[in-house]
């Protein structure tokens, strides 16, 4: 069972669970290197009103948990990923492959459900940028014009992604 410790003092102290329940534990039941304190959060074995085998909950490594374990089991996880391999291309140009690939994968199990518009919308982004970053190349040995199609693209890129992933965010399909 989960709880908080609402005081301690005097190798004596009270946790509180979620449902208001009060625990008396002493410094005896404790089970972690740190000393209690008022604010913990702890983990416990209840027996009548006492708290035995009592150990600190890291609240940091808690939250990552939870957060990892909802994100598996959202709908929205996948395109969220793909949407971060697209921004991590700027760094490292492979990801976005990485990325339309599980567009690819992914977009068929999504058919008929609104979060599908955004695995269009993915690969469509992959696609045109392609095409662009294709013409920037020898576009760039005619007065440069290649340089300023490969910065729009760029733009172009960022933007779209901004727009999806915040769409994605907030439920609603792609733009």
């Amino acid at each position: 069972m989960e709880g908080i410790i609402l005081g301690y003092e005097a190798e004596a102290g009270v946790i509180k669970t979620s449902d208001g329940t009060r625990y008396k534990f002493r410094r005896s039941d404790w089970k972690s290197p740190r000393e209690p304190a008022a604010g913990l959060k702890v983990d416990f074995v209840p027996r009548e009103d006492q708290a035995t085998e009592i150990y600190l909950v890291n609240p940091a490594a808690a939250a990552v948990f939870s957060t990892l374990s909802n994100l598996e089991r959202s709908e929205t996880a996948v395109p969220m990923l793909v949407y971060a391999c697209y921004a991590a291309a700027f760094l490292y140009g492979i990801t976005m492959v990485f990325g339309v690939v599980t567009a690819y994968m992914y977009r068929e199990s999504a058919a008929g459900k609104w979060y599908q518009s955004h695995y269009d919308y993915q690969i469509s982004i992959f696609w045109k940028s392609l095409i662009y970053f294709l013409l920037a190349i020898p576009l760039t040995f005619f007065y440069g014009l290649g340089m300023v199609l490969m910065l729009c693209t760029y733009i172009w890129v960022i933007v779209k992604i901004i727009k999806g992933w915040r769409c994605l965010a907030e439920g609603k399909a792609a733009p």
